[in-house]
């Protein structure tokens, strides 16, 4: 990103929802993408705007995102921990289980009885989305992570609790674009723009 003579430099972020996984192909409890997301993720790298490198959860769907963008934009692509999903104690192995487990994430924000809170994960993500904007001062990444915790890290910037149903309402491959500038988030473009492949 250029700036003008006597301007701050910023950096922009990215931030991408993997799409909708394949419970059924979850490996560990660590899903991989459903057939269409795939595609989709293949097709929606010619209409994301411009970015210089791509930093995803090294969880397995928010991979293969990224990989299927790498086909139609070769860029390079580094795996952060801290920007994988909200975390559970236990592996979820199927689609009832992950939804067992949102209804009962969302009873109490700041405390889990099975894992990470919500607020202790928008905590997590803040944490790692401040590391990489330090890390590519000046410059434009796309950080591709996963539903939940990214409306945990939106509702901690913009102050407003997280509801269950923006998890469900959240379309998968939706963007969300900040700046961020001495040491500051600002939102530039809000969830949950989608862009159709």
């Amino acid at each position: 990103m250029s700036s003008m003579p006597g301007e701050a430099i910023r950096t922009r972020l990215i931030l991408l929802c993997r799409g909708p996984v394949d419970w059924a192909q979850a490996e560990g409890g660590d899903p991989q993408l459903d057939s269409e997301s795939l595609r989709e993720s293949e097709l929606l790298a010619a209409m994301l705007p411009q970015f210089d490198v791509i930093v995803a959860s090294p969880q397995r769907s928010s991979q293969e995102t990224a990989e299927a963008l790498l086909a139609q934009r070769p860029v390079a692509v580094v795996w952060r921990d801290g920007l994988d999903e909200i975390r559970t104690a236990a592996a979820l192995t199927s689609d009832e289980a992950y939804t067992g487990w949102l209804d009962r994430l969302f009873e109490s924000y700041g405390t889990a009885a099975e894992g990470e809170s919500l607020a202790e994960g928008a905590e997590r993500m803040t944490s790692a989305l401040r590391g990489v904007a330090d890390r590519y001062y000046g410059r434009s990444v796309l950080v591709v992570s996963h539903p939940v915790i990214l409306l945990a890290f939106r509702g901690s910037l913009v102050q407003s609790a997280v509801q269950r149903e923006q998890v469900d309402a959240l379309p998968g491959l939706a963007i969300s674009i900040l700046e961020y500038l001495e040491g500051r988030f600002y939102l530039v473009q809000d969830f949950p723009m989608r862009l159709t492949p």
